[in-house]
């Protein structure tokens, strides 16, 4: 759930932020998934993310929907509409190898899958599917990086979508490091800092979590990915927080004082 700079995955990265924060709600160190989900709700309102910001899958067409009600829709169900739009963009890309847009394509599919399966988790096995869907996009980004990177323009919105995928594998440590090691090569890439301050969130480092949200606003100070507005309101929910915790402090002392006077 990345961003690109058509914008045409722009929940890929921010909802996948979303994700993060509901993953970080849940106390869910990645589901295989890391804490910016793609498609986990946010604690901000966030939702899951989509194969694209306007609703169209991997290969430009409608992301699949479920034909069942939303309470009834089951891993099955997800599986199965995924399974034939990712057959197709396996098709294509084998029909033209040498296409980028095809290998990127197959690469957001698997990624797309992962993140809609994520909601109907289920058993271990079901979460052993998530992780498996989401090492199939981790195996095609790095095809991509390896023979487009050097010179693809979606080589940022590529890069932090790898580590997402990586954190929704419960590899939280690696995905750390993944975007850290972007952001100090690149540290004008909203999307990187934003999921980076998600990733810090989901293991507690909330001080790592504001330099980081700090660093995606200034980054996207026109707030195209939309990260300035998230990274905001992830700040101010961190405020809020610590205001609550000195409160909670504040209201124990005088609780005690009042019991030693007694």
């Amino acid at each position: 759930m990345a961003f690109n700079q058509a914008q045409t995955r722009t929940v890929r990265v921010v909802v996948v932020s979303l994700a993060l924060a509901a993953v970080i709600v849940l106390a869910v160190a990645v589901v295989g998934g890391g804490i910016f989900g793609a498609q986990s709700a946010a604690t901000s309102g966030g939702s899951d993310a989509q194969a694209s910001s306007d609703g169209s899958g991997s290969d430009g067409s409608s992301a699949p929907t479920s034909s069942s009600d939303e309470d009834e829709t089951t891993m099955a169900d997800v599986d199965a509409q995924y399974q034939d739009a990712t057959d197709t963009l396996q098709a294509q890309y084998d029909a033209d190898p040498e296409n980028p847009s095809a290998l990127l394509n197959l690469a957001n599919g698997y990624f797309d899958w992962g993140a809609a399966a994520r909601a109907y988790v289920e058993d271990d096995d079901d979460d052993a599917h998530v992780v498996d869907l989401f090492s199939q996009a981790i195996s095609r980004y790095d095809d991509y990086l390896e023979k487009y990177g050097a010179d693809s323009g979606s080589n940022k919105s590529v890069q932090v979508d790898r580590a997402i995928a990586i954190f929704y594998t419960g590899d939280v440590d690696t995905a750390v490091a993944t975007l850290e090691d972007f952001v100090a090569k690149t540290d004008d890439f909203g999307p990187a800092w934003a999921n980076l301050g998600m990733f810090y969130e989901s293991e507690n480092r909330t001080d790592d979590a504001r330099a980081a949200y700090e660093k995606a606003i200034t980054a996207d100070s026109d707030n195209s990915y939309g990260v300035k507005d998230y990274a905001q309101a992830r700040l101010d929910a961190l405020d809020e927080q610590a205001s609550g915790q000195t409160d909670n402090a504040g209201a124990s002392d005088a609780d005690a004082g009042a019991q030693t006077t007694n």
